[in-house]
Formats: structure tokens, sequence, C-alpha cells
């Protein structure tokens, strides 16, 4: 084969390749871990700063930045925590902190906790996040210490998702 022609086809499967990593992911990870030395139920949200930046430009600004801007990043974590809601199986409320967020790498976390009650059988959760903007976004909730890790998924019509513990 010519050299051009090896040259022309590494540029061309560049573009390709680099255009497939920056489309939106349209999925978000959250990890709750009871943490049985701490006392507390943390909860660590973790979105594609790619998908974070779409996202505040139509649920704030079209000038939204969510890499550069502090403010931006503060609506940000504050729309999340709203997003996100932990009640116990009788439907009390465990009110969740917010402890901060950050920009990492091609992430952007935002992180909250709550002290855990003496007796917690289960949890219902629900975990909107992005998921008015876009029908097809899928929030990923892992459930460690507790046991068995759980995973739930919130996509399409759920709302409210349970986990029992044994």
């Amino acid at each position: 084969m010519p050299k051009g022609f090896l040259f022309i086809l590494s540029a061309i499967l560049l573009v390709v390749t680099g255009s497939a990593y920056s489309h939106q992911q349209k999925a978000a990870e959250t990890t709750v871990l009871f943490n049985k030395r701490s006392g507390h139920l943390e909860v660590s949200h973790r979105f594609y700063i790619h998908d974070t930046e779409h996202a505040v430009q139509s649920l704030f600004d079209k000038k939204a930045d969510i890499i550069s801007s502090e403010k931006t990043q503060q609506q940000f974590a504050n729309y999340v925590a709203k997003q996100f809601l932990v009640h116990t199986l009788t439907d009390e409320t465990l009110p969740l902190t917010d402890v901060g967020y950050e920009v990492e790498g091609k992430f952007f976390w935002v992180y909250q906790e709550t002290k855990i009650p003496s007796k917690l059988d289960g949890v219902k959760l629900f975990n909107g996040a992005l998921r008015e903007l876009w029908p097809t976004q899928i929030n990923m909730v892992n459930i460690e210490g507790k046991g068995q890790v759980r995973t739930l998924y919130f996509s399409d019509n759920k709302d409210w998702l349970v986990t029992k513990f044994n």
C-alpha cells in the first residue's frame, strides 16, 4: 500500500474515533455506601463531563460552563441534590447534606451524606438527574456496605426503586 494511503486511512480513523468519544453517554453512576466506621450513608454521583456540558446549557444558561465556572458547578450540584432522594421503606425521608463537588478528568462528581438510621430494613431511592432532558438517560445506583452489592437502574418511567436488606 502506498504511504499516502496509510496516512489518509490513519487520519480518518483518528477523526472517527475522536467523534465517537465526543458523543453524549446519557448515563450516570451513583454509589450509595453504608460506611459503618463513620456511621454515615455516603453518596457519590458521577456524571460524564460531556453530558454535563450539554445539560447545564439546557438547564441554566446557553453560556454555562461546567469546567471553568464555579457558579455553574454549584448550580449543577444543587440540581443533582434535588434530583436524588432517599427514603426508608416506611417512606420517611433521609435528608442528605451536600458535601461537595469536583471536576476530575472526564467526570463531574457530586457528594452527599446523611447519618445512617439505627434500624433500616431497606431504602427507596429516586434518581431523576437529567432524565427530564433525555428520555434515554440511564442512572445506575450501586448500593454498598449492606451485604451483597445491589444495583438499581433508573430509566424510562422508573421513578422510585426499592432494595431490602437481609
